[in-house]
């Protein structure tokens, strides 16, 4: 987990990372496009950075590990970006959030990934800076799922090529929106099971199983419900400065899927405290079926035991102790009464 302590009694604006990577591969890829050009370059941490500002197109930095302060601060003086962002760059636990710094804007989400075996949720945050014809992403490990938009900008001919970075920043915005949507299909899965499990049978086991779903859904609904919020914000007039009108159509199918994820996400919440209430109510209709159980055995044994307790007092007169057959009739008499309670519980549908 990342180390807050690490800026205690700093001052605000002191770029400091609060992460635990300690990758050492930092890479910067440059891509320029337009919709006649596409060229990508490549540099480590230990290479000269070499960024073509005067490119008339647009360019897309990534910067894959923000542990390397150096290098953030680099690209921090070539934009001049302010110190106040650059802290909340490198701190990996800064809350979703989108600042409007008029000579640019910072975007900040959280790419999330759920592990198959452990059902648990990762998360890496992802930073975006829209300055003109430039944009910037930021991101802790060289993991994302950009793939395919880094694909299309080497096509001239698709539509993300031919637009500008404001396009293309929506465009990731949206593959981490959709992303949200398989993990969130995934968690609906995992509590349909559990729900299933719960009902044929409840044990121990699945009520920690419920906890733990019940923390991921949590960690969910802190990272995702706060994008419902920033979308809205990327409507607002001010941001047409950075997203033009004609994205206008876009971004509002994009406050759509935050609408949905939003409201997908309180709902899978409210499945969970009801499988919670759902493992308590069948726990207790276990220990009722059990009590009714043993319920059903006492009866059976409280005439049998009137009959041994009757015939095992000490009277001296007692007829039936010296009867040849009495003990084999005193047999039958006890199983009679046993199957005869029994076929009446039955008909009363008591077990």
């Amino acid at each position: 987990m990342p180390n807050s302590n690490r800026k205690l009694g700093l001052l605000p604006g002191s770029v400091i990372y609060t992460g635990e990577n300690t990758n050492n591969n930092i890479t910067i890829t440059v891509i320029y496009y337009s919709k006649s050009f596409y060229k990508k370059d490549i540099f480590s941490s230990e290479e000269e950075i070499y960024i073509d500002l005067e490119f008339e197109g647009n360019i897309w930095i990534n910067i894959d590990g923000i542990n390397d302060i150096e290098i953030v601060k680099k690209i921090g003086q070539i934009f001049q970006i302010d110190s106040l962002s650059l802290e909340d760059i490198v701190n990996p636990e800064q809350r979703v959030k989108i600042d409007d710094r008029d000579s640019y804007i910072l975007i900040i989400l959280k790419m999330l990934q759920l592990e198959v075996i452990t059902k648990e949720i990762q998360y890496e945050q992802l930073s975006l800076i829209i300055k003109d014809n430039v944009l910037i992403t930021f991101q802790e490990t060289p993991y994302d799922m950009f793939e395919s938009a880094r694909n299309r900008l080497e096509n001239p001919t698709t539509k993300l090529a031919s637009k500008d970075v404001s396009y293309l920043a929506y465009i990731l915005i949206d593959i981490i929106v959709d992303n949200y949507f398989l993990i969130l299909d995934e968690v609906e899965n995992e509590v349909d099971l559990i729900e299933n499990q719960l009902i044929e049978s409840a044990d121990k086991d699945d009520l920690e199983n419920i906890l733990a779903l019940k923390q991921n859904i949590l960690v969910l609904k802190r990272f995702i419900s706060p994008v419902r919020e920033l979308i809205s914000k990327l409507q607002t007039r001010s941001m047409l400065v950075y997203f033009h009108e004609d994205m206008k159509y876009y971004l509002g199918d994009l406050n759509d899927h935050g609408i949905i994820v939003f409201d997908t996400i309180d709902m899978l919440n409210n499945r969970a405290t009801e499988l919670i209430q759902l493992y308590h109510s069948m726990i207790s209709n276990t220990m009722n079926e059990v009590m009714k159980i043993l319920a059903i055995i006492s009866t059976i044994f409280m005439p049998l035991s009137f009959i041994v307790g009757l015939y095992g007092m000490n009277f001296k007169y007692m007829p039936e102790l010296e009867w040849h057959y009495g003990y084999f009739l005193t047999l039958v008499l006890m199983g009679i009464l046993v199957v005869g309670m029994l076929i009446y519980f039955k008909k009363k549908k008591w077990f």
